[in-house]
């Protein structure tokens, strides 16, 4: 296969995965059932998942997810953000979508629907050599003519091989940034709105984790046995792709795989994602999809049902 049809397969199992999974959230649905169940769908369509499974809630803007054994279950009302990633020999596709858990909640609605058409607004404005401004001014204005504020510290990125940010940025506000897509480039486009502060914090909670690609060199000297070994797994089987805890419990138990893993965090051979959390605690919706940028025109690899 060459690159397109490679991302394109990529697209489809996260767009067939978001599907499902659109299925699945329901109030007091299990979290790592859902998740579960959508990685398990990316794994049979692809060479496996670029992520876990994002299942954040309310304000909860981005990266929670399970754990073993997780108990949560989602609530009554809120909005839930179910973000993937698929990918096929490092090609990515990342998307994700928004579900308003109780729909007589009209303001969580009204927000969902805006950074919806906030994507599709951005996308209209996608082709080679545009300004990634030109994508955050467009966003920014969308959701503020809704009522609603971006969230200034969180947006889009390049994809590049095995790894869900490349290096270039493309903001949901304005910002002079030097970037503008390239012709042959995959990026994400993923505004963020909310009715609370318009930024985010990170929390306490950390169950994603990937590879440094530049480790300190120093580091790699002082590592035990232990470490080598977690290294080994994550490097055969993620590369640098985050990758959750749950995938490796066959390697070591949890308690102490968690153990290693902060030791690795610590010396900067890993890189943690923490859960991030509305500044103001305000309700947070996410719609997203990954666009390749050919010669003649931009595609769209993760279009759904939902979008």
């Amino acid at each position: 296969m060459n690159d397109l049809e490679l991302y394109l397969k990529a697209g489809e199992a996260v767009s067939k995965a978001l599907e499902r999974g659109f299925e699945l959230v329901k109030p007091n649905a299990s979290v790592l059932e859902i998740c579960e169940e959508v990685e398990d769908v990316i794994r049979k369509l692809s060479d496996g998942p670029a992520f876990p499974c994002n299942l954040s809630v309310s304000y909860e803007a981005a990266h929670y997810s399970p754990i073993p054994d997780d108990n949560k279950k989602l609530p009554e009302k809120g909005i839930v953000k179910l973000d993937l990633g698929a990918h096929v020999q490092g090609r990515i596709a990342d998307a994700a979508i928004s579900i308003v858990l109780d729909e007589s909640v009209k303001k969580h609605v009204k927000l969902s629907n805006a950074v919806k058409m906030a994507l599709h607004r951005a996308i209209e404005k996608v082709k080679p050599n545009v300004p990634v401004a030109l994508i955050g001014s467009t966003i920014n204005y969308t959701l503020k003519k809704e009522g609603f504020k971006p969230i200034r510290n969180l947006g889009g990125h390049s994809l590049g091989l095995y790894l869900v940010h490349s290096g270039v940025s493309i903001p949901n506000v304005p910002e002079r940034l030097p970037f503008r897509l390239e012709k042959g480039g995959a990026y994400a486009i993923e505004p963020f709105g909310t009715d609370g502060a318009g930024y985010v914090v990170e929390g306490e909670e950390v169950t994603i984790f990937s590879l440094n690609p530049r480790p300190p060199k120093h580091s790699l000297l002082k590592v035990s046995d232990e470490e080598k070994h977690l290294m080994v797994e994550i490097e055969n089987r993620f590369k640098t792709l985050p990758f959750s805890p749950r995938w490796l419990l066959d390697v070591y138990p949890y308690d102490r795989l968690i153990e290693i893993l902060a030791s690795l965090t610590k010396k900067g051979i890993l890189i943690d994602y923490p859960v991030l959390l509305e500044a103001k605690r305000g309700e947070v919706a996410q719609w997203e999809h990954t666009i390749l940028i050919t010669d003649k025109e931009a595609i769209v690899t993760t279009k759904t049902s939902l979008h």
